[in-house]
């Protein structure tokens, strides 16, 4: 597929649609986790398994990891935030869906930010140095006003 394909949607009766479909298709891998989850209860710790049995819990389980996995990366729902309602745009290079608004907002990362680590860094100093701002224009000038009378 292309790379930062984005699915819209403009018709409300179509986003509806989807928004519905999203919500069963999401509910019935949850459904499917569950049941796995409910077999790999049934055996004893895996410490205590013969060979066999112990194949068949680590089955259970990688296949779990695979639903949960195909699932947080498909079209239902953004890759970064979890939102189930949005249009959705592609990114191949993670080969993961994302809203709309987590591209706009750029809160997507992308090899050429660098590493995540200083990607975290970067923003939370930007993040700092924006607070600082709204907080000197905010009482900083209200002090000064206040003082002058």
């Amino acid at each position: 597929m292309k790379d930062e394909r984005k699915i819209v949607i403009r018709n409300e009766r179509l986003k509806k649609f989807r928004n519905n479909l999203r919500q069963i298709l999401i509910r019935a891998v949850w459904d499917e986790i569950e049941i796995l989850t409910y077999y790999a209860s049934l055996y004893p710790p895996p410490l205590d398994l013969p060979p066999e049995e112990e194949v068949e819990l680590y089955y259970l389980e990688g296949t779990k990891h695979k639903l949960f996995s195909l699932m947080s990366r498909s079209i239902c729902k953004c890759a970064r935030c979890s939102n189930q309602e949005n249009d959705m745009i592609y990114i191949e290079t993670h080969d993961e869906w994302y809203c709309t608004e987590c591209h706009e907002n750029d809160r997507i990362w992308y090899p050429a930010h660098g590493s995540a680590e200083n990607r975290w860094q970067n923003d939370y100093i930007n993040m700092y140095y924006e607070q600082k701002e709204k907080f000197e224009k905010k009482y900083l000038n209200k002090v000064k006003k206040n003082s002058k009378k």
